[in-house]
Formats: structure tokens, sequence, C-alpha cells
């Protein structure tokens, strides 16, 4: 499987294998102390499997560890539970085209995705799309849009993949939004979508100005049903942040699960898109 884990998660499991290394026990001796598989300690230590706080606290006490070493863990899992990266950060670490490979890994690694965004969302826009929305989510003029463009569209292609699932809700005012350049470009956008919502692993749902939604949308949101190991991303205009703690990522379940509730589907759902998008255009 692709490696999805965060750097986060990352340094926790590497400070949890650097404690065991220390005390000189072995990876056999600290799952019989705790009563797991070598190979449980082991998917650990290398941020296979996703580490909670009862996980910390029986390999401190396993280990006998020392305060200030437990300290550690415990900001290590609170990191690792809620991560920011900064337009700076991205910016530093390749760029937004190369942010685009990372963001592969994480759906690479997914049984399932769920999205919901306030604009139609990168596996699902045309190049015409997703060049303005780089254009326009440039905090600077670092962006390479072209590059990161060509990155998206192959991203694309995890789309034909019948072994994952992709469930989208989409806000009407999705629709609205005038960014593709002109009638021909938001109608190639517009078929798009009722196309790929024609695949047996893709499910569009389109949130109606005149529904009830159950939550309040104010932001968009992924969540990754990566197995052992969840996780939710946001974005704002000049950052990302990633959630992996249970209960925040539970908590998105639930909001993603009423808005598709609350939203229209099928043959409703592609009317209001041709209504949005093709006939006012």
């Amino acid at each position: 499987m692709a490696d999805s884990v965060t750097p986060a998660q990352r340094r926790l499991a590497a400070a949890l294998r650097a404690l065991r290394a220390r005390s000189g026990m072995s990876a056999a001796a600290l799952g019989r102390e705790l009563g797991w598989s070598q190979a449980r300690v082991s998917r650990t230590e290398l941020g296979q499997r996703r580490i909670n706080a009862d996980d910390v606290a029986w390999w401190a006490e396993a280990l006998s560890a020392p305060q200030d070493d437990r300290a550690e863990l415990e900001a290590l899992l609170d990191e690792a539970g809620r991560e920011l990266r900064t337009w700076w950060d991205i910016q530093a670490a390749g760029g937004v085209a190369s942010r685009q490979a990372d963001v592969a890994i994480f759906e690479a690694g997914s049984a399932s995705i769920s999205n919901f965004q306030l604009v139609v969302p990168g596996l699902l826009q045309t190049a015409d799309y997703a060049r303005r929305v780089f254009t326009l989510g440039a905090v600077s003029r670092d962006t390479d849009v072209n590059a990161s463009v060509a990155a998206r569209m192959r991203r694309q292609e995890i789309l034909y993949d019948p072994a994952r699932q992709f469930d989208y809700v989409l806000p009407e005012s999705a629709l609205h939004w005038l960014l593709a350049n002109d009638a021909a470009a938001r109608r190639a956008q517009a078929d798009r979508l009722i196309s790929l919502d024609s695949l047996p692993n893709v499910s569009i749902a389109v949130l109606p100005f005149t529904a009830s939604p159950p939550v309040l949308p104010t932001d968009g949101f992924v969540i990754y049903e990566i197995p052992d190991r969840p996780l939710v991303l946001l974005e704002t205009l000049t950052s990302e942040l990633i959630f992996a703690d249970e209960r925040e990522v539970e908590a998105y379940r639930a909001a993603f699960a009423g808005l598709r509730e609350a939203s229209v589907i099928g043959e409703d759902a592609h009317a209001l898109i041709r209504a949005v998008m093709i006939t006012d255009s």
C-alpha cells in the first residue's frame, strides 16, 4: 500500500521505536508484554497503523518510560491527531504541483473517499476549471499552474479503479461559481460531472439551495478511509489541516452523511447541474 502516513504520525512512530531501542527490549519481548504480535509492534513502529492514546500509554508503561519521555510522546500524539501545513510549508516542500503527489498517496491508500467542497472537487475538474482554481488559489506568484494542472489530471486516473469508492456532495453554489472561463468550458465541466457520476464507484450528490442541511456547511473537507488510520483533510486559503483523531473523523463522517441525506442524486442531480451550468450559460 502507498505510504499514506502523515509526517506527524511518522514522528510519533519513530519516537516509540527509539524509546524501545533505548530500553534494550526487543520487539518480540515488547509484544509479549503488551499481548501484541511482533508484527503489530513492527507496524506501530513503522507508522503502518493508527496509534491511539491507549497504545502510547501501554507502550510507555511496558517500557517503564521516564516522565520526560511520556510527556514527549503525549505531545507527539496531540500533533499526530491534528497537523497543520501552511502555504509556505508546501512551497518549501516542492510546491503545489508536488503536493498533488502527496494527495494522490492519500487517495491510493483509501478504500473510499467522501468529499464535500465549496467548488467542484479536484478529481472531478476539467483542465480549464483546474487552471482557474490554481490561479485563484495562489497566495503568491510561486505556483506553477501548468505543472499543477498536469499533476491533477494524472491524479484523476484513480477514479477508474473499481476497488475504490468516491462519494461527493456539491452545494448548488459550487455549480454557480464562474470558475470555468466561458460557456463552452462550463458545459464541458457539467458534462464531466454527469459522465463521471455514471461510473459504478463514483456518486455525485448536489445540495440544493432549497435544502435544509443538518450541519452548517462552512468549509469543504475530504474524508480518506485509509485502513487503520482514516483522516480528514481541510484546506483554507493559506493552509491545510489534517485531523486523525477518532472523534473528529467520526464527526466529519456524521456531517457528510447528513449533507448527503439532504442532497439530490441521480437524474435529479443531473438536471440541476444542467440547469445551472448549461441552460444558464
